[in-house]
């Protein structure tokens, strides 16, 4: 099953309590509702393991992807394209797509 990882990092002016409010209220029902989408997580970074340097990102988000043909279809219809419209008013992400092997 893939899993797609996406980096979050906020945007200049976006406060962390008004992107996680949003994701809260309007993003991750949205996002979990998907026929696609078996799982969703919205993770905040605490830090680097052993380092007082800042994290490289502020959130990392996972979905567990059933269908990837099928989450295309379901990214593509207009409630998504208007939170992902959203998103990136609030957020620069990077999308990877990951498989496990072990």
């Amino acid at each position: 099953m893939p899993t797609m990882i996406v980096l979050v990092n906020l945007k200049e002016g976006v406060t962390p309590e008004d992107y996680e409010s949003w994701v809260r209220d309007s993003y991750a029902s949205a996002v979990k509702s998907l026929p696609s989408v078996s799982d969703w997580r919205n993770h905040r970074v605490g830090g680097l393991l052993g380092s007082d340097t800042a994290p490289p990102y502020r959130y990392v988000v996972t979905l567990e992807v059933d269908d990837m043909e099928r989450l295309g279809r379901d990214m593509a219809g207009g409630e998504m394209q208007r939170l992902l419209t959203e998103l990136h008013e609030f957020a620069d992400v990077t999308q990877l797509m990951a498989e496990r092997f072990v």
